[in-house]
């Protein structure tokens, strides 16, 4: 009987372990999956952003219609070309806005040179806006700067070149290009610049080189101005340098003369008049121009005075006649004068420096000396 109880009991207990040993969690290997992990777990989708998005392309005016837009998204998928309507404004309308940073470009056109921005763009209706103007609350103005900025000079009436670089800066991303408009400059000194339109980068370079050639006796000073490319040319703000000046480095003298000649005629009409020959001489050192001499008389109620000379006659200024002009050399003159002797009077052309003398007597008589 006890052996009976002993050997059920022993089935029993084996029974039992097999259960225990069915019903346990078996350990995990490597290539089991874990029963904690889902087998399909979802992936978060984002919303699309729907809509359209707005660019604007302002100039100085403010918007500016007709102006093609490109607009890339941020995966360069796809290229949206828009043209902005009445007010500059432009809707980009892709199936859905890619959130992200858009390649966008306003195409060389009208007045305006290539101009590419990068933005970021996370909702409908969001404005980009190209300007030709900085868009902060004070604005900032294009600069023009001229490099040397210490004072060239020149030596001699040779003259020669000198070389400055342009810098032009625009302060907004819708590039303007310009081109160089000079002042005039003394005689003899010619201005030049290349590109002939520059701005199509920002900031951009030229050069202009200004020539003295033949013969120049006037210190240039200048300034150069930026206009844009309109119909009506503008000058954007600030877009204009500060002057400069090529030094002139030595001095220019001019002297006129006139010598006597004997004998002299009195010539009687109704009034006395007075015929007297003589030589005009103009001499100078460093000296460019001309002088413009004319002749007056003391009276004009009778016989209308002349200057005859080999450049041309003319009767007395106050007759009604006019000036003369003359270059360095020696000119043999005659002056007809009523009442008197005649005054010469010469005038620089270049600086305005004026003499005079009446042509009384024998020698040599100083009309102008000017130095410069």
């Amino acid at each position: 009987m006890k052996k009976n109880l002993f050997i059920a009991g022993m089935v029993l207990t084996f029974g039992l372990c097999v259960l225990w040993l069915g019903c346990a969690k078996k350990a995990p290997t490597p290539t089991t999956p874990q029963s904690s992990i889902p087998a399909n777990q979802a992936t978060y989708t984002p919303t699309p952003v729907l809509g359209s998005f707005i660019v604007q392309v302002n100039d100085r005016t403010g918007g500016v219609g007709g102006v093609t837009v490109i607009a890339i998204p941020p995966d360069n998928s796809v290229t949206y070309t828009v043209k902005t309507l009445t007010g500059g404004f432009a809707y980009v309308s892709p199936p859905y806005i890619q959130v992200g940073n858009w390649s966008l470009e306003v195409p060389a056109q009208k007045y305006f040179a290539d101009s590419k921005i990068s933005a970021p763009v996370s909702a409908a209706f969001q404005a980009v806006t190209f300007s030709s103007v900085s868009q902060s609350t004070t604005p900032t103005p294009a600069v023009i700067y001229l490099t040397p900025t210490v004072p060239e000079q020149f030596n001699n009436s040779g003259g020669g070149a000198f070389t400055y670089n342009v810098v032009y800066q625009q302060p907004g991303n819708l590039l303007v290009p310009i081109k160089l408009s000079f002042p005039g400059l003394p005689n003899n000194w010619i201005p030049s610049y290349g590109p002939t339109s520059f701005g199509a980068v920002n900031p951009d370079f030229a050069s202009i080189t200004i020539t003295g050639s033949v013969c120049v006796d006037q210190a240039p000073s200048f300034a150069v101005t930026g206009m844009d490319l309109e119909p009506t040319p503008y000058v954007p703000a600030g877009a204009f340098s500060s002057p400069q000046t090529i030094k002139k480095n030595f001095t220019s003298t001019l002297t006129v003369q006139w010598i006597n000649a004997s004998p002299f005629q009195n010539v009687s009409v109704c009034n006395l008049e007075k015929k007297l020959p003589g030589t005009l001489v103009v001499t100078g050192s460093g000296e460019c121009g001309t002088v413009s001499v004319y002749m007056t008389e003391c009276s004009t109620n009778c016989f209308a005075g002349q200057f005859n000379t080999p450049n041309g006659n003319t009767s007395a200024q106050n007759a009604g006649g006019g000036s003369i002009s003359f270059g360095p050399g020696s000119y043999s003159c005659t002056v007809w004068s009523d009442g008197c002797f005649g005054t010469l009077h010469a005038v620089s052309n270049l600086t305005g420096a004026s003499g005079s003398v009446q042509c009384a007597g024998n020698g040599t008589q100083t009309i102008l000396s000017t130095t410069y």
